[in-house]
């Protein structure tokens, strides 16, 4: 499985420390903006998920920052899933700057729970159909 979408942010001077330069914090939300945007892609809306009844909490978040983003840079966030999701749905998530330098990468890992027991659970199965026919789709474009 291999599944991959992009968009494109800002750096918005708030989003800067003293040095300005993006403060670390800041990459875990662009992570989030990129998780938003591949599910929009996949045509699996978070909020058409939550009303199915599932919500996806963060488990983990690990992030290695490469070159510091600074207040006008415009920023390619990359996101993709490369293992099929059961329990868990692993994020990876490449960030690049106007110039193609890498600027941080990492992986957001999700659970599954039911929204009204907030208990885990595995993938439904109608999720995963979404997730598999993304799969193939990417394919056939390659």
């Amino acid at each position: 499985m291999f599944i991959q979408s992009e968009t494109q942010i800002e750096v918005r001077y708030y989003e800067t420390d003293q040095m300005g330069i993006v403060h670390h914090s800041n990459y875990i939300r662009y992570f989030e903006c990129g998780r938003h945007q591949f599910l929009l892609d996949v045509e699996l809306p978070i909020t058409e998920l939550e009303k199915s009844g599932i919500m996806m909490p963060v488990v983990s978040v690990e992030a290695h920052y490469h070159t510091p983003a600074r207040m006008g840079d415009i920023l390619r966030v990359v996101s993709r899933v490369e293992k099929e999701p059961m329990a868990r749905v692993e994020v990876r998530t490449d960030i690049y700057n106007q110039n193609g330098d890498l600027v941080c990468d990492g992986t957001v890992v999700l659970g599954f729970i039911h929204s009204d027991t907030r208990r885990p659970t595995r993938i439904p199965a109608a999720l995963l159909e979404v997730f598999r026919k993304a799969d193939q789709e990417a394919g056939q474009e390659a």
